[in-house]
């Protein structure tokens, strides 16, 4: 008995004993030093707003803190550490991410297989080589956290590492080859993980030779142009599955292989190359287990051929913006996985039926079709109420008629559906929407489609994008927006809105909202600060009274064309990038928050009453290229500091009262395209720097204001100069003869290669001055300019026949000088001439005749000219001889209209087309560039959105 009593009391503290161990054994379940090491680790870290290593304290098992993964087993050492910033698509992301120093009493872990530092900021410090030292690690992803320097070449010792991802960091140098040493890689992943990429990121990708179980590989965003064998190397990977190039720059690409060995491919991404410029490689239709194919915007040229048959395991196709042609291959019906294909502006002609009835042996299984941009005609009746699948449809920019089929309200599985530049008509109904609940986006702009929805029609539907520019939607802002709480971008302009915004607008997710060019009226709420819009635009519609403090995220904001007055906010949002507020009422000064702004690209406020002198402020790397103050009554001098926005591609302070010399800071604005200083009181010479330094100028208006001395010939070094206006001004001295030196008036081709194709038409205008001698004939070589003015002056001697050798001349005016001798025959050349006046010159002999001179007959254009004699001047020439005509080549120029009278008082640039067209033309581009800039920008933040 008493053994048995013994028994049991041996029983009862065994248990006793192991329920107190179990209590017990979090508090020291893991290994002492280990633990040691992460709260040294982490007392060199700043853990963000979140405080997300919290739960890194003494008392705790550190088994159990946040990132940290044991072993299970007895051993309870440390294999994993994750610690990734999970906030990565927030827009404050960084207020969440790890920073600091990262402390080598990690090294502590010498046991640890993942590391995981992803997503967080670690400022651009170097990846810490100590981290080469983990032997056991399999997983190192330091991605999207800012690191900088070198990529330490000792990562090459991690032989047992399985994948590695250093995407999205700032890195110098190149790729260590050491990194062929680590021979059990399967994933890698560089995806944009350089600083630099206009320089070579590689000197050779021979060391990816050597690691030959790699399966994903991630080159997106890389310069490989010095990788010249970069195809055949990645031709040795036997086990590659997967390889993303996107953006990644080449030397070239061969076009076939002496044999095809990466046959396990099943995703290809060659996208956005833009260099190619070859047929599309034999050796594509070799990898037969390809699931994605994306070789969009690749410049591949040439037909599709019939090979692409061959390729029956795609899912997801993309031959989108190349430059192939001829009609698609009747092989593409062989594709019957198909359910994603691109095939954009690659010019496909025909009727859209037929084109989608190729596509797979069960085309109503695709779920997303995008054929934009090509020449598709037809409507979309009885397919595509069919295609029961279809997540997303882009048929945008063809030539698509009739109506949207009401069937369209059964696609139940539709997120995007983009109709918009069609010729589509009709009305669009709540039918149309019965049973679209997961439709995201919905654009239909530039069509002429009527949306009649009821006022209190509750949609089924929850909108991420809405675009009905161009569109009827009745004249009130469409009251259904009102449910849909989701919405970030809306695009409305020109849909005839009339009245005020309905409260309820300001209160919706907008990020972009588009309402330009209707009838809205009222003013701007005052708490438009407190919404989250990054780009409104309002112009041209009928908004009066005070600009409202404006949202502190805004990057975007165009109001020109309204009635809006008052001062400009002493407060502007730094994080503007285009302020557009051209042709308001605005008044006062331009507020000194502007330099403030952290990287604006244009500054319009042109056409309100704003006064003052310009802002002393302006600041060294500002990335401003377009400034345009013009029309309105600014004074002063142009301050110093302007010479300091070295990106400048567009300043014009025209149509005020600045006065004063130039400074010579703004020669340091050396990419500046356009200058126009035109219609104000600068005075002194013009600046010789101008022609030695803005070298880049295509447009140079000085006008009409007191510049004197001589004109400086190095003016000529302007080879890109297409227009140059110093008319109105008190120069003298002669026209140099180094102005038929202008390349940019000379050779269209020329033109057109140092402009990237953008065609500005010539002009030179000269006139309204106190210039003297004669007209240098080397004039004559400007074969290019349009418009010719060198009236009011007192040029002399005879006209230079070869000013005649200017076919193109639509303008000249040589009157008001003293000019002498007859009119050179010569003239009836000038087959497109618009406008001619010869008047008040010393001119004598006989008018010439011929061609375009003879009609219509006006006196006026040779009047004051005592000495010329023929029609239509009245006057019979020494013995009633007749003028004598020619036949010219010519003859099918366009008729010559004689217009003039008022030419010589009013501005030439007001009423002249070819000075319009040409200013106007450049103005056009320089804003495109700028809203490439914005749809780029905005698209980003789309994604970063969605």
């Amino acid at each position: 008995m008493a053994t048995n009593h013994h028994l049991l009391l041996l029983v009862h503290l065994i248990l006793v004993l192991s329920i107190i161990a179990i209590q017990t054994f979090p508090a020291y379940a893991c290994i002492e030093d280990e633990r040691d090491a992460l709260l040294t680790f982490k007392a060199g870290i700043s853990d963000g707003i979140q405080h997300s290593l919290s739960s890194w304290d003494e008392g705790q098992d550190c088994c159990r803190w946040r990132g940290v993964v044991c072993d299970n087993t007895t051993t309870r050492n440390i294999l994993e550490l994750n610690l990734r910033n999970p906030y990565q698509d927030s827009d404050n992301w960084t207020d969440y991410a790890l920073s600091g120093e990262i402390n080598p009493s990690l090294l502590a872990l010498n046991h640890l297989t993942r590391l995981d530092l992803s997503n967080n900021n670690f400022s651009g410090i170097s990846i810490p080589e100590f981290i080469a030292s983990f032997n056991n690690l399999t997983h190192l992803n330091l991605s999207y956290s800012n690191f900088g320097g070198k990529i330490p070449h000792q990562l090459g010792n991690l032989s047992k590492l399985r994948s590695l991802d250093l995407s999205w960091s700032y890195f110098i140098g190149t790729i260590p080859p050491q990194l062929g040493n680590l021979s059990s890689l399967q994933y890698l992943s560089l995806k944009l993980a350089f600083n630099d990429t206009s320089m070579p990121n590689s000197d050779n990708l021979e060391w990816l030779s050597q690691v030959a179980s790699l399966k994903y590989l991630d080159l997106e965003y890389l310069n490989l142009t010095n990788a010249i064998n970069w195809l055949h190397i990645i031709n040795r990977l036997q086990s590659i599955k997967v390889l993303l190039m996107k953006y990644t720059s080449f030397p070239s690409i061969p076009n076939s292989l002496p044999y095809v060995n990466f046959t396990r491919l099943t995703t290809l991404d060659l996208s956005y190359q833009w260099q190619f410029n070859t047929t599309l490689p034999s050796w594509l239709w070799n990898l037969t287990n390809l699931s994605y194919l994306n070789l969009e915007y690749c410049l591949f040229r040439g037909k599709i051929p019939d090979a692409l048959g061959n390729l029956t395991s795609l899912i997801y196709l993309n031959l989108g913006d190349n430059n192939l042609e001829g009609p698609l291959p009747r092989s593409i019906g062989q594709l019957c996985n198909l359910r994603s294909i691109d095939l954009s502006y690659l010019g496909i002609g025909g009727d859209i039926r037929e084109l989608v009835g190729m596509l797979g042996c069960k085309w109503n299984d695709m779920e997303e079709i995008i054929l934009s941009g090509n020449n598709l005609h037809g409507n979309l009746s009885n397919w595509l109420q069919q295609m029961a699948n279809l997540k997303h449809l882009d048929l945008r920019n063809n030539s698509l008629v009739g109506s949207v089929p009401h069937g369209i309200g059964n696609l139940q599985n539709l997120n995007f559906l983009d109709l918009s530049s069609n010729s589509l008509r009709g009305v669009i109904s709540e039918a149309h929407f019965a049973n679209l609940t997961k439709l995201n986006d919905f654009l239909l702009s530039s069509n002429s489609l009527i949306i009649s929805v009821g006022h209190n029609w509750i949609p089924p539907f929850q909108l991420t994008t809405l675009a009905l520019g161009s569109c009827q939607v009745g004249s009130q802002f469409p009251a259904w927006l009102r449910w849909q709480r989701q919405i970030n971008e809306v695009d409305l302009r020109n849909t005839s809105i009339t009245g005020t915004l309905p409260h309820w607008l300001w209160s919706l997710p907008l990020k972009l909202l588009d309402l330009s060019y209707n009838n809205i009226t009222g003013r701007l709420p005052v708490y438009l600060k407190s919404t989250n819009i990054v780009s409104l635009d309002l112009k041209f519609n009928n908004l009066e009274g005070l600009l409202p403090p404006l949202p502190d995220g805004l990057k975007l904001l165009d109001l020109s064309n309204n009635f809006l007055c008052g001062p400009l906010p002493k407060l502007l949002p730094t994080s503007i990038l285009y302020l557009l507020l051209s042709n308001n009422l605005i008044n006062g000064s331009i507020p000194s928050s502007i330099c403030e702004l952290a990287s604006p690209e244009a500054l319009d406020l042109s056409g309100n009453n704003l006064s003052g002198e310009l802002p002393q402020c302006w600041q060294q790397g500002s990335g401003l290229e377009i400034i345009n103050f013009s029309n309105n009554n600014i004074t002063g001098e142009i301050p110093p500091s302007v010479g300091s926005l070295t990106s400048l591609l567009s300043l014009d302070l025209s149509n005020n009262n600045f006065y004063g010399e130039l400074p010579s800071e703004l020669q340091y604005c050396k990419n500046l395209v356009l200058l126009d200083l035109g219609n104000n009181k600068f005075s002194g010479d013009i600046p010789i720097w101008i022609g030695e330094n803005l070298l880049n100028l295509r447009y140079l208006q000085l006008r009409s204001n007191m510049f004197d001395g001589n004109i400086p010939p190095q003016l000529a070094q302007l080879t890109a100069l297409q227009v140059l206006d110093l008319s109105y001004n008190k120069l003298l001295g002669s026209i140099p003869r180094s102005f038929g030196n202008f390349t940019g008036m000379i050779s269209s081709s020329v033109r057109n290669e140092k402009h990237n194709g953008i065609y500005l038409l010539g002009a030179m205008d000269l006139s309204g001055n106190n210039l003297s001698g004669v007209i240098p004939e080397e004039i004559g070589a400007l074969r290019q300019l349009n418009s010719l003015n060198l009236s009011r002056n007192h040029l002399i001697g005879r006209i230079p026949d070869k000013i005649f050798d200017i076919l193109s001349l639509e303008y000249l005016d040589l009157s008001s000088n003293e000019l002498s001798g007859g009119i050179p025959q010569s003239i009836s050349k000038l087959t497109f001439l618009d406008h001619l006046n010869l008047s008040y010159n010393n001119l004598s002999e006989m008018i010439p005749s011929g061609n375009q001179l003879d009609t219509p007959n006006d006196p006026s254009i040779y009047k004051g000219n005592a000495y010329l004699c023929g029609p239509p001047s009245g006057k019979n020439c020494s013995g009633d001889q007749a003028a004598p005509t020619t036949t010219s080549n010519y003859a099918n120029g366009s008729e010559m209209i004689w217009l003039y009278g008022f030419w010589i008082v009013c501005g030439s640039l007001l009423f002249r087309t070819t000075w319009r067209n040409t200013y106007f033309q450049l103005i056009d581009y320089l804003f495109d560039k700028i809203y490439v800039a914005v749809a780029i920008t905005m698209n980003k933040l789309n994604k970063k959105w969605r």
